[in-house]
């Protein structure tokens, strides 16, 4: 007799992720939420070292997204046997947009401002760089290969291994081994665990009423649904690499719900 498909993935990488952040969001992220998101809202009013820190930051885990996408097809080909099996809707990403915009706009500020600090560009009193023309342009070019750069790697993970690369896969390259893969899966995990503090930091927002407000069941459904849409850009948007081998199980469904129920827990 056949039997069912398993609970879990064989590939558990998303799911050790996952167990990963539930622990954190019950014992961690309550006591760096505060530091983290007052860097937020340093940087939002042009504090010039806090949005330096964050811009280094943004500039890092970005670095370490790129890193974990290129690496991550050589594993990701590998396990996969049958050319139905290789491949993925690219829709399938779609909730990547909001969060992948919003990190290349991070990243090109922080990229223009560097250029203006070492005098290519004039800046603010604040150390920003001046609005014009010519930052505007560099600006945009920045952004636009920042997201062409990100949707090329995320559509090059469903395609097959060359005749090259299957060659120095034969040949042991240390980017088939488990080496590869722990480093690709480092680098989207740096990624993925500091969206996961700045969504931990929007729930502390959201979930808690103002001092004249009264706390009613309806304001909790209402904060808690509301955070569920915010759940999906900041965490799933980021998981969706790991989802191509393990969206097809109960236990990484079950185990995602666990991620987001760990993060509005304290607030209930």
């Amino acid at each position: 007799m056949k039997s069912g498909k398993p609970f879990l993935p064989k590939n558990r990488s998303g799911i050790a992720i996952d167990t990963v952040v539930i622990i954190a969001n019950i014992f961690l992220f309550p006591i760096v939420t505060a530091r983290i998101g007052g860097l937020f809202d340093e940087s939002f009013r042009d504090e010039p070292a806090a949005f330096m820190t964050l811009g280094g930051l943004m500039m890092f885990i970005l670095a370490g997204r790129m890193f974990g996408l290129y690496l991550k097809r050589f594993s990701l080909q590998s396990r996969s046997g049958a050319k139905a099996e290789t491949e993925f809707p690219l829709y399938f990403f779609i909730l990547n947009v909001p969060v992948l915009v919003l990190t290349a706009a991070f990243v090109m500020v922080y990229a223009t401002t560097i250029l203006a600090d070492i005098g290519i560009g004039e800046t603010t009193y604040s150390g920003r760089p001046k609005e014009s023309a010519a930052a505007s342009v560099i600006g945009a070019i920045v952004m636009f290969a920042i997201m062409c750069t990100e949707i090329y790697f995320l559509y090059r993970l469903s395609r097959p291994l060359s005749r090259r690369e299957r060659q120095l896969k034969a040949n042991g390259s240390w980017m088939f081994t488990w080496l590869g893969e722990t480093a690709a899966d480092f680098g989207l995990f740096a990624y993925m665990i500091v969206w996961q503090v700045f969504y931990n930091y929007t729930v502390s927002i959201f979930l808690v009423p103002a001092p004249n407000m009264v706390e009613t069941f309806e304001f909790k459904i209402f904060g808690a649904v509301f955070m569920f849409m915010v759940f999906l850009m900041f965490y799933v948007s980021p998981r969706t690499v790991f989802l191509i081998e393990d969206r097809k199980y109960l236990g990484t469904w079950v185990l995602i719900f666990g991620v987001y129920l760990s993060s509005i827990i304290a607030y209930w």
